[in-house]
């Protein structure tokens, strides 16, 4: 299964790329969940006010998704970033 984080950011994110790459880094560890088999970042490329910024791809199977929601990635995705967001949507797809 697809597992996407699509993100908007808020106005106190004003470097997106450096945002971006501690994201990209922090999800590194995303790997080491078990079920978790490829994560995938892509940006997007315009800048627009009803635009997402970010959209996060998890490859994981439907049965697993439990051991992501419960992991470190993932609390200090949502502890870190949450409050960097002015919204977000979770969308799951096979």
């Amino acid at each position: 299964m697809y597992h996407c984080i699509i993100a908007k950011w808020n106005e106190t994110v004003t470097d997106k790329q450096a945002i971006l790459k501690e994201v990209e880094t922090l999800f590194q560890g995303a790997l080491e969940v078990e079920g978790v088999s490829e994560v995938k970042f892509i940006p997007n490329v315009v800048d627009k006010p009803n635009r997402y910024d970010l959209m996060i791809q998890v490859v994981i199977p439907k049965e697993k998704l439990e051991n992501w929601n419960r992991c470190f990635v993932h609390k200090q995705w949502k502890e870190t970033y949450g409050p960097m967001l002015e919204s977000k949507a979770i969308f799951d797809y096979e």
